[in-house]
This record gives structure tokens, sequence and C-alpha cells, in this order.
């Protein structure tokens, strides 16, 4: 597990180190490596060259880049693992959800919140182990990643499921309703079904219009105005949900 510390204060990013370091010997967790960062632009720069973190732990008043800022800025660079927020004050919370920020702890830090919030965190992560799914088509069965599918659509009784890499799969007829023969993503919390015959990756969206939906790399479908008001709705509460 990789961790982020940013934070200008040099003592408080050693002792919260400490307190990591103290975690993964509690939780005997062997693979814990922890980057500290004293400077905002350090640590995006670091993240946008491919360098990846499953949890970046933010200071909130930081000079020349607020932790709010910065979170914005990593999500805006795609950045999709889980922000914490230390902050000396209950008011920023309000400001945290624009980082979609997974918690927050209140400094000085105190060992016990720090450690309950890492469970929380853990449990989120591994809650991401990536699923894969058996789609049957006319060339042989196909093994597909659930997180590369932006969506599936019904086709003339066939589904066609679209990945992220602009590539598609088409499963063979299918004799069963819609619903049935997509019940094990609609078992999975990051689907939903829309319309008559769509199913959307939620964690794939990045933006729905009134009559499009933008997908992660830019790549936009156009629905039904009435598609896309459901989905927004049910996309609004997914990431309010999953973030906080």
């Amino acid at each position: 597990m990789n961790i982020a510390i940013c934070d200008d204060d040099q003592q408080s990013c050693e002792i919260l180190n400490i307190l990591l370091k103290e975690y993964a010997t509690r939780k005997d967790i062997s693979n814990l490596s922890v980057s500290i960062f004293t400077n905002g632009h350090d640590l995006l720069d670091t993240i946008q060259n491919c360098s990846n973190f499953d949890i970046c732990i933010l200071d909130i008043v930081m000079p020349e880049v607020s932790g709010i800022e910065l979170g914005v800025k990593l999500r805006n660079s795609r950045y999709d693992g889980l922000i914490i927020y230390l902050t000396s004050s209950r008011d920023h919370a309000i400001d945290s959800y624009k980082a979609k920020a997974f918690n927050y702890i209140l400094k000085p830090v105190i060992p016990e919140d720090l450690y309950s919030t890492l469970d929380d965190a853990i449990k989120n992560i591994s809650s991401k182990v990536d699923k894969n799914i058996i789609v049957k088509t006319k060339d042989g069965n196909v093994r597909i990643s659930t997180s590369s599918i932006l969506y599936v659509e019904l086709c003339k009784r066939i589904l066609v499921y679209h990945l992220a890499d602009g590539s598609s799969v088409e499963s063979i007829y299918i004799r069963v309703p819609f619903a049935e023969a997509t019940k094990e993503l609609l078992e999975d919390k990051h689907f939903m079904k829309c319309g008559t015959g769509n199913v959307i990756n939620l964690s794939q969206i990045t933006m729905v219009c009134n009559d499009e939906i933008f997908f992660k790399d830019d790549f936009n479908v156009f629905f039904s105005k009435k598609i896309c008001n459901e989905v927004r709705t049910v996309w609004t509460d997914y990431w309010f949900n999953k973030e906080l």
C-alpha cells in the first residue's frame, strides 16, 4: 500500500509517518510505503508522472496551494485514490467535498482517530479489487474486466459491451430478459440499469449533461434526456456515498 503525506510542516509529516508505521505494525501490513511531500506542486507532479498512491493525506492549510485546491487538481488529473484531509477546524469539512474527500481528521492527530479512518480506507480499497465477467461471443468466451466497461447496450437481442479502450465486445443472441442477462453486473454497486436496454458503469462517468454522458478519456455518448436525468441522480448519490 502506497501512502502520500503532504504537509508544509516537516515535523507534522514525521509524526504522521511514525503513526502510519505503527499502524502497519499493528495490522501486520508488510508492504506499506510512505512518501512525504512538503509542497503540493511536488505531489501533483509526482502523480502526473505516473506514480500512484492508494491514499493521499493532505493538510488543508498550506502556502502556495491549499489542500483543497490540491485535491481538486489531483481529481482533475484523474487521481482516483482516497484523499484524507488534516485540518485544525471542522469548518473545512464542507470544502473537502470539492475534492471528493474520503474523510478528514482534526489536528493535532489522535492516533486512534487516524487508525479508525485507515481501517475504513483499507476496506474501501479492498472493495475495489477488480472483477471479471465471461461473455459468450460467436468466437468463444471472452473475459472482460468490469472496471473496463463503460456501458452495455442491448441491440437486437445482442449485448454490446463498450470498453474504456474504445473497443467493444458483442455477445451471442440472448434468450433471457435484459435484466437477467446483465444480472452479474447489476449486483455490482458500480453499475446501474437505465432505460430498457442500458447498463452504465457509474465509476467511469465524469459528467452528465442533458442528452449525453461523458466518460473518462473524454469519451461521450448521446442518450435520451430521460436516461440522463435518471443517471445524473444515481451518479451523484453514488459519488457522495462512495467518497464521503
